[in-house]
C-alpha cells in the first residue's frame, strides 16, 4: 500500500513538472511573437543586420560608406560615378571645371553642364574646398575610405628633392574634393605646386600633381610605375564652353549628330511674328554629306483651311555642321523667304544666317536647337529674343509639301 501511494505522488510530482515546463515554454514563445517595442512606445519589426554595401574601392572593402551629407540626388551621382570608374587599377577620378578668375564665386563660373552631371560637386562644403582661385578640379577617390594628403609643394635644387611647405588638407575619409591649382604643361614650373597623395584601404597609394596639357586642355593623367592608369577623367570635355540652359540636356544624355541625323521633317508650335496666333512649322534638313546639305522650313497657322494651297511663309537655302558627339553640334542655317502668302508683305528678315547649338535626343526624335551665336532667331522663335526650341522629327513625312 506504501509502495502504491509513493508510486502515485511521483506520478503526480512528473505530471506537475511536465505541465509546468509547458507553460514556461508557451510563455517564451508568446514573449517572440510580440512586437519589439521602442522607448516612445512605437511597435516595429526585431532588429535586423542590414547587409553591407560592398564599394568598388581598391581591395574590395566591404565596409559601410562614410556619410557625406549629400542630398540624395547628389550621392546617387556620386554613386554612379564610382561604379562607372571602379576599373582594378584606379584609384581616384579627377575632372576640369573651368577656370575661377574670382575667389568666391566658383559656382557661378564654374562649368555648369558639370554641376547638372554631377550635382554632388556642387554641395562639396568649404571644409573640402582648398584655395579660392586658378583651374578648378573635382577630385573623387574611388575608395571611400581612403586617407588623402593635400599639400603645397617645392621643388629645392640645392637638395634636388620636393619638400612639403604647407599642409593644406588631411582627411581619413575619402571625400569628394575641389581643389584650386595652377595649370600648364609643367607643374615645376611655378614657384609652387599643389601635390595630392591617395593611400586606399589595401594601402595601394599614389601621388599627382593637378595640370593640364596646355595644347589640347586636358588633365595630365596619373600613371603607376608600371604606366596602368591610376586616375579616371570624368571631365566632359565636349560640355566647355556651352550655353548653361543646354546643361540640362546634356545631363539627361542629349548629345551632338552627325549629318545624316538631322535628315527630315522636324516640327513645332510657336508664336508667329509680329501676330498672337499660334503655328505649325516645319524645319526639312535634307542631307547631302557628311557637312551638311540643303534646308527648307513652312509655316502655316494652327487651325488653317486644309483645303489652302499655299503656306504663310516658304523659306529655302542651305546648312553645314560641325558634329561633336559628347557636346551640341554646330549647325550653320542659311535661308532666304522664298514664297508664301506673306512673301513680299512681311517687314522682314528676309534673310538668315546664322549657326545654332544642336543636341538629340537618345531616340533620335527630338532636337533642340539653342539659340544662335548672334542671336539672329529662325522664325519659330521669338524675333527679337532667340531661345532654345524643342522639335519633333514627323516620321508621317517622307517628301517636302509644296
Amino acid at each position: 500500500m506504501k509502495r502504491t501511494s509513493k508510486r502515485v505522488i511521483a506520478f503526480f510530482l512528473i505530471l506537475v513538472l511536465m505541465l509546468s515546463l509547458c507553460a514556461c515554454e508557451q510563455k517564451q514563445q508568446a514573449r517572440t511573437d510580440e512586437p519589439n517595442r521602442s522607448a516612445d512606445g512605437e511597435t516595429g519589426m526585431p532588429d535586423q543586420k542590414l547587409p553591407k554595401k560592398l564599394r568598388p574601392g581598391a581591395g574590395g572593402s566591404d565596409m559601410q560608406p562614410t556619410p557625406t551629407g549629400f542630398s540624395a540626388e547628389a550621392e546617387q551621382s556620386l554613386v554612379w560615378l564610382r561604379e562607372r570608374m571602379a576599373f582594378p587599377q584606379t584609384m581616384f577620378g579627377a575632372a576640369y571645371l573651368g577656370y575661377v578668375e574670382k575667389a568666391g564665386d566658383w559656382l557661378s563660373a564654374a562649368d555648369q553642364t558639370m554641376l547638372e552631371k554631377y550635382p554632388f560637386l556642387a554641395e562639396i562644403d568649404e571644409t573640402r574646398i582648398i584655395g579660392s582661385s586658378g583651374h578648378l578640379y573635382g577630385i573623387v577617390p574611388l575608395d571611400e575610405n581612403a586617407t588623402v594628403s593635400v599639400n603645397r609643394m617645392r621643388w629645392d635644387p640645392e637638395s634636388d628633392t620636393e619638400e612639403v611647405i604647407e599642409v593644406l588638407y588631411r582627411s581619413e575619409a575619402g571625400d569628394p574634393l575641389l581643389i584650386f591649382a595652377a595649370g600648364g604643361d609643367d607643374a615645376y614650373a611655378y614657384l609652387s605646386y599643389i601635390q595630392i597623395q591617395i593611400v586606399d584601404s589595401a594601402g595601394n597609394s599614389c601621388m599627382w600633381e593637378p595640370q593640364l596639357y596646355t595644347s589640347t586642355g586636358h588633365i595630365a593623367p596619373c600613371f603607376s610605375e608600371n604606366g596602368d592608369y591610376l586616375s579616371f577623367d570624368f571631365t566632359e570635355y565636349g560640355w566647355q564652353g556651352v550655353p548653361s540652359e543646354l546643361a540640362p540636356w546634356l545631363a539627361d544624355g542629349w548629345s551632338g549628330v552627325y549629318a545624316s541625323g538631322l535628315g527630315g521633317s522636324w516640327t513645332t508650335q510657336a508664336v508667329a511674328w509680329d501676330t498672337d496666333r499660334m503655328a505649325n512649322y516645319y524645319l526639312w534638313f535634307f542631307p547631302e554629306d557628311e557637312m551638311g546639305g540643303t534646308v527648307e522650313l513652312y509655316w502655316e497657322y494652327e487651325g488653317a483651311d486644309p483645303s489652302k494651297t499655299t503656306w504663310e511663309e516658304v523659306w529655302s537655302g542651305f546648312w553645314t555642321t560641325t558634329s561633336v558627339m559628347d557636346g551640341p553640334s554646330y549647325v550653320t542655317i542659311s535661308l532666304s523667304l522664298v514664297g508664301g502668302d506673306n512673301y513680299g508683305v512681311t517687314d522682314g528678315p528676309y534673310y538668315i544666317s546664322e549657326t545654332y547649338p544642336i543636341l538629340m535626343s537618345p531616340s533620335g526624335e527630338e532636337m533642340v536647337i539653342g539659340a544662335g551665336e548672334n542671336e539672329v532667331s529662325l522664325p519659330f522663335m521669338p524675333k527679337y529674343d532667340a531661345q532654345l526650341c524643342v522639335l519633333t522629327l514627323d516620321s508621317w513625312l517622307t517628301d517636302p509639301l509644296g
